[in-house]
């Protein structure tokens, strides 16, 4: 009997062990993701020279003295500014894809580095509000009134909460994003790697707000979304989104105001929609900065 406990314990101890290993793994993957410019996805990996737009690389540094280095697209005259924030694992390129046809328009362009790229980790939109909060301030320290956001994937998660927190933002397109952080991690844990949300996902949560210094429930772009009423926002989602599925973007839709748009091609590839329709998205866009940021 006493060999059969001992074995027991002995069992327990290194199952909680591993337990707590996997999840620190698994939670490496989210506040340390790989950044890298992929030009199948983010296309333009040389910077704004390559699509020929004279830029800054300006230094924005937030309250916990994390020093983000972002490009800023000046235009004049110009009808407003638009802070442009990238993904989990992304780069202040992301948002080239659009910067092109929203600079022509007469958009002043900020694309903002996040702290991941800057000796900071990703909190999946937590953290991050604090580098839209050095960007902001960024904006209006040059006189800027009109202000934009668009957000992609985590920068569309981090761009609602923000913009619900800010009045000065007037006018919002999110692409790509997510209702919960931890409803997205939940699901991808399942899809891509089979795991149960038994035993292993409390872990990883438990580790992750412990790594992080946040509480990852309090993530929630769905909570925020209704607060930024009066003032308009515009969701781009890919239906068959094959990493943040669609519910997220009917979800948000659903728990938004007007004045509110939802734009949902038949394409595949998460944060991919300019990629699947580059003239639809960049029109959309345009249009609607145009109607509201003015």
């Amino acid at each position: 009997m006493k060999r059969i406990l001992k074995l027991t314990t002995i069992f327990l101890f290194f199952s909680i062990i591993l337990l707590f290993g996997i999840a620190y793994y698994f939670s490496g993957m989210v506040l340390y993701p790989k950044v890298r410019c992929n030009p199948d996805h983010h296309v333009y990996c040389k910077g704004p020279k390559e699509l020929n737009l004279a830029y800054e690389e300006v230094t924005i540094t937030t309250e916990d003295k994390l020093n983000l280095v972002s490009y800023w697209i000046p235009t004049k005259p110009s009808k407003g500014s638009i802070l442009m924030v990238h993904g989990h694992g992304g780069q202040r390129n992301e948002g080239l894809r659009f910067a092109k046809s929203l600079h022509e328009a007469g958009y002043n362009l900020l694309l903002l580095s996040l702290r991941r790229n800057h000796g900071g980790y990703a909190t999946m939109g937590g953290l991050e509000q604090k580098d839209v909060n050095a960007a902001l301030q960024f904006l209006l320290v040059k006189g800027e009134t009109k202000i934009g956001i668009f957000g992609f994937s985590m920068g569309s998660a981090t761009s609602i909460i923000a913009m619900a927190n800010h009045p000065e933002i007037k006018a919002g397109l999110f692409s790509s994003g997510y209702a919960s952080a931890m409803d997205v991690l939940i699901e991808s844990a399942k899809r891509d790697f089979g795991i149960p949300y038994y035993p292993l996902i409390p872990v990883v949560k438990l580790v992750l707000d412990l790594r992080s210094g946040i509480d990852m429930d309090s993530v929630r772009p769905i909570d925020s979304i209704a607060n930024i009423h009066p003032r308009p926002i515009a969701i781009f989602h890919c239906q068959m989104d094959d990493y943040v599925d669609y519910h997220h973007a009917t979800d948000l839709y659903a728990r938004a105001k007007d004045p509110k748009r939802l734009w949902a091609p038949e394409c595949k590839k998460h944060e991919q929609i300019w990629n699947f329709n580059p003239k639809g998205a960049e029109k959309r866009s345009v249009d609607f900065f145009t109607m509201y940021l003015k």
